[in-house]
């Protein structure tokens, strides 16, 4: 599902979920689709798995642009995804690894953020304080600092350096003459809409991340995957986002329900839900389903589904 299709399934979720509705009949409706990958509870059970490590590992390294002896190999999970459980927000990432390096210091330390709105300088305060987080945390309190080398990768959807013709940016602390000061810091941004907005100046870029960012744009839009099955990371991608790999428990937790509500109300998705709430209705009427649940699932109002009825009673 694209973002707005997500919202409106979770938004269905939790009025059926509030009313004490069937929800296994309201996923069954959903049971072929594919969850919207950029999401951050999404992200956290497919990337934080220890299972799918391999996976993560190659998304990695194909952000930092790593390769040869410099790619990550031993990532260990400090956040990982439990089974069964719902996981903590707000105090940590949205995904941390370390890199172990047979106890050497420094290991890497690696943070996976998603951010799809950029609210004036909201985003970059929240990242640059993000990145102090993650260093203050590397020393104990009264210790000698000794830093780890820290890599803050950002998929953004919107642009933040809008006119440069690249969307994976390099950001690290230098003089005005350009030279790094410190180069155990990087943030990566990788500007996600950039870059499927300009896909045909991009068409001949077959770096890693190119990939990645095509593989996930189409699993969110459900489109053909063919030219992807070869590749045995992009399968394990495909079969991780079904969303029948996601308990109804999950889907309803609050992340979810954040996330839904921030896209319907900030940005402007109502108009486009109501869309799909009223075909979604329509396609239940043509099936002759039981007004009750026409209502239901629908999530729209009685008299609005009633109008929907007369109107296909007319053609």
């Amino acid at each position: 599902m694209i973002r707005e299709e997500y919202a409106l399934f979770l938004n269905g979720l939790k009025n059926v979920l509030n009313k004490g509705g069937d929800v296994d009949a309201y996923i069954k409706q959903y049971e072929n689709r594919n969850v919207y990958f950029y999401n951050d509870a999404c992200i956290k059970k497919i990337l934080a798995s220890e299972k799918n490590l391999m996976l993560t590992t190659d998304l990695i390294n194909a952000a930092l642009n790593l390769v040869g002896s410099d790619r990550i190999e031993n990532p260990k999970l400090v956040n990982p995804y439990v089974p069964g459980e719902l996981g903590r927000r707000s105090i940590e990432p949205d995904l941390l690894l370390t890199n172990e390096r047979g106890g050497e210091i420094p290991r890497d330390r690696i943070s996976i953020e998603i951010q799809h709105e950029n609210h004036k300088s909201l985003y970059s305060d929240r990242l640059v304080f993000c990145v102090a987080r993650l260093t203050n945390n590397m020393v104990s309190k009264g210790a000698v600092p000794q830093l780890e080398n820290l890599h803050v990768i950002s998929f953004q959807f919107f642009d933040t350096f809008k006119d440069s013709p690249n969307y994976r940016h390099t950001v690290q602390l230098r003089n005005q003459e350009h030279m790094v000061y410190f180069d155990r810091q990087t943030v990566t941004l990788v500007e996600v809409s950039k870059f499927l907005r300009l896909s045909e100046k991009f068409a001949s870029d077959n770096c890693r991340i190119a990939l990645w960012l095509r593989a996930i744009d189409a699993l969110n839009r459900e489109a053909d995957f063919s030219r992807f099955v070869g590749d045995p990371v992009f399968n394990v991608l495909q079969n991780e986002v079904k969303l029948s790999n996601f308990s109804p428990r999950y889907m309803s937790n609050s992340w979810m329900k954040d996330y839904d509500d921030a896209v319907l109300r900030y940005e402007g998705f109502l108009d486009g839900a109501q869309d799909k709430a009223r075909e979604m209705a329509t396609k239940m009427l043509l099936k002759n389903k039981p007004l009750a649940e026409v209502v239901e699932f629908s999530g729209l109002p009685e008299s609005e589904i009633l109008e929907i009825k007369a109107s296909l009673d007319r053609k």
